[in-house]
């Protein structure tokens, strides 16, 4: 059955509703956020992998690709610049853009972490044949993960893909298809902070001539500005 909704009185915010996994279908209870409550779906309980349908409205997908077309460079890692484990495109947005602006808002009051802790807000776009091999967002010991790592991912579908452009999780044997303005949310790391290894995922190649656009949002354990 449906879980409990607490008000906005109580302890729990809504917030922890969704990054504890209380939130489900069925639970719409409380203030909507701009521009209303996701419906949660789990994916995975532990890790927590989630999906929270209706993330974004169709405008401002429309509008954040717009913006994100004449930014595209080579996609990086945090260990190259342009290598061959990843070869889509990127482009880091704005923060003072309105549309940009509200996503940032909506990420941080879903995940329960100050927008303070939210890196800039990236697009990725992969054409077809384009790829992001298995890979942790988290950062590890040796690249200073202490300094404030990133707890939660949430990689944002803005369009509909025709083939192809799967996200995979291949230690947890699940595979998520590019759901249209949905928001596919996990935790990089355990309930210590320590990264969790079975969080190693890939952005699977769009099939022909398919592209997928998505927006990346990584939310750190500490502010942006003081790492």
């Amino acid at each position: 059955g449906a879980a409990a909704v607490p008000g906005r009185d109580a302890a729990r915010s809504l917030e922890a509703w969704v990054t504890e996994g209380v939130l489900d279908a069925s639970s719409t209870a409380g203030p909507a956020p701009e521009p209303s409550v996701p419906r949660l779906e789990t994916i995975s309980a532990t890790p927590r992998v989630r999906l929270l349908h209706d993330f974004v409205t169709a405008d401002e997908a429309a509008a954040l690709i717009a913006l994100s077309e004449p930014l595209y460079h080579r996609s990086s890692t945090a260990r190259a610049t342009g290598d061959d484990k990843r070869t889509s495109f990127s482009a880091t947005l704005p923060s003072s853009n309105s549309d940009v602006a509200a996503v940032r808002r909506r990420i941080a009051r879903y995940s329960g972490y100050p927008e303070a802790n939210l890196e800039p807000l990236q697009t990725v776009r992969y054409r077809g044949g384009e790829f992001y091999r298995p890979h942790h967002d988290f950062y590890n010991a040796c690249e200073t993960w202490y300094r404030g790592n990133r707890h939660f991912t949430f990689l944002i579908y803005l369009s509909d893909v025709a083939a192809g452009g799967d996200t995979n999780f291949p230690r947890l044997n699940i595979t998520v298809p590019p759901t249209p303005l949905a928001a596919l949310v996990f935790d990089n790391c355990l309930r210590n902070g320590e990264p969790d290894e079975r969080t190693l995922h890939e952005g699977i190649e769009p099939s022909g001539g398919a592209v997928k656009y998505a927006i990346n949002g990584w939310m750190r354990s500490r502010p942006i500005s003081s790492l």
